[in-house]
């Protein structure tokens, strides 16, 4: 099973990403997937397949992650591996607990034998990945036009996700989500 760990966006975030790129979408200049409005999201670490043991084995370790809800904002529009060649768009998200979260998850997996990322983790939500650009000069101007509104949301849980890849794109179904402040099976007061 194709698995990832992610932040799940509210409602008002994926709106205005999916709405700000509508017009790069439609002008026929780029050629890609762009991401559906309800696919977005902040991937944490992509685990790949796993087996059904190994997921219940990382459920167990995501449930011993402690974070407080923080408030995190959409930032700038940002795009892999450079302005050259351009293959993937993204939109930052911004906060420093964002990073800590991603750390703590690193470090719990890591205790049972998942390696660390070997890349920088990069705080971003995924619109699209491009395969070809018709009028390169044209579409870097249409990206450094849009302007992301710095909405703010809380980030009070993060999930363990599973990924079926269709011809139609990918389908994602929530595991297991884990919440702010508390462990698994802990009630509040």
């Amino acid at each position: 099973m194709r698995c990832f760990i992610a932040v799940e966006l509210p409602e008002s975030i994926k709106a205005e990403i999916f709405h700000k790129f509508e017009n790069l979408k439609e002008s026929g200049i780029v050629s890609g997937k762009f991401v559906e409005k309800e696919n977005s999201h902040l991937t944490l670490k992509f685990l790949g397949e796993l087996t059904e043991e190994q997921i219940e084995d990382i459920k167990k370790k995501l449930s011993e992650v402690k974070f407080e809800k923080f408030n995190a904002e959409l930032g700038n529009v940002g795009f892999f591996p450079n302005e050259n060649y351009i293959r993937v768009i993204w939109v930052e998200i911004l906060s420093e607990d964002v990073f800590r979260l991603q750390e703590e998850i690193e470090n719990k997996l890591n205790e049972i034998g998942v390696k660390k990322d070997e890349r920088e983790f990069k705080s971003h939500v995924t619109v699209a990945r491009i395969k070809s650009v018709k009028d390169k000069k044209l579409f870097l101007e249409k990206l450094k036009k849009i302007n992301i509104k710095r909405n703010s949301f809380v980030v009070d849980s993060f999930s363990l996700i599973k990924s079926e890849l269709t011809s139609q794109g990918p389908i994602y179904k929530v595991l297991e989500r884990f919440g702010a402040g508390m462990e698994r099976g802990e009630k509040s007061l």
